[in-house]
């Protein structure tokens, strides 16, 4: 599955596409609103940037869409709600860290390549609540799939509660490594990785050395991992 987003919604549109005349204008439209949101963010984004994007005229936009909230909300929403957990979902590993790493390696990659689409969740969540709802259900689902994994491995009548809290600890974790990373890139942050010689992999691999602290104490940091992960895990006595 393509990382991307618009080019999700635009191999939806090629291959796919809908059957009325006015579906196909209408994703054409939200097509356009995802590209101009990634590249001009919700405050600066116009609707003329919309219609010259989707190549229709101004008026038509009117008759799908209220405003550029309604339309930059049904781009989001669809982020949120249905390709974000389908595009990180890994293949599956036996090894609890590779499924650990797989996972935090795509979300980064995801978030990389939606970077404009990240920052907007933010920007427009401060002032529509129910965008704020949509990214917190999408958290919490994925922490709830999290902590259950995680009470089944351990057949512990207690995990669930101690699982979840884990789970939304390291999750706030992996948001704010977004922020400082991607969305609002920290410049200290990216000294200190340009340092270690850390790109995005070598950064989830580092998180995903924590993970592994957390939901196995018991496992040893594998071999062979990036300096900063390894770095990582031999100051927290991870290492064999």
């Amino acid at each position: 599955m393509t990382l991307s987003f618009t080019e999700h919604l635009e191999q939806r549109l090629r291959e796919s596409p809908p059957k009325q005349k006015g579906e196909r204008t209408r994703l054409r439209l939200r097509i356009a609103t995802a590209k101009s949101l990634e590249r001009h963010g919700y405050h600066a984004m116009r609707v003329t940037d919309i219609t010259a994007g989707a190549k229709v005229a101004e008026g038509s936009f009117y008759v799908y869409f209220t405003d550029k909230t309604d339309a930059a909300l049904s781009v989001l929403s669809e982020l949120l709600e249905d390709f974000l957990d389908l595009a990180v979902k890994s293949s599956s590993h036996r090894d609890p860290f590779d499924a650990i790493r797989a996972t935090n390696r795509r979300w980064l990659s995801v978030c990389r390549a939606n970077a404009g689409l990240m920052r907007c969740i933010l920007q427009l969540g401060d002032e529509d609540p129910n965008l704020a709802k949509l990214a917190q259900r999408a958290n919490r689902l994925w922490y709830e799939r999290v902590a259950q994994s995680d009470a089944k491995r351990r057949r512990s009548p207690k995990g669930p509660a101690a699982a979840l809290l884990g789970a939304y600890l390291l999750g706030g974790m992996m948001d704010e490594l977004v922020r400082k990373l991607i969305i609002y890139p920290d410049p200290r942050f990216a000294e200190l990785l340009e340092e270690l010689k850390a790109d995005d992999n070598a950064v989830a691999d580092a998180a995903s050395i924590v993970w592994l602290q957390v939901f196995h104490p018991e496992m040893k940091a594998p071999a062979g991992l990036p300096r900063a992960a390894s770095v990582l895990a031999e100051w927290m006595g991870m290492r064999a």
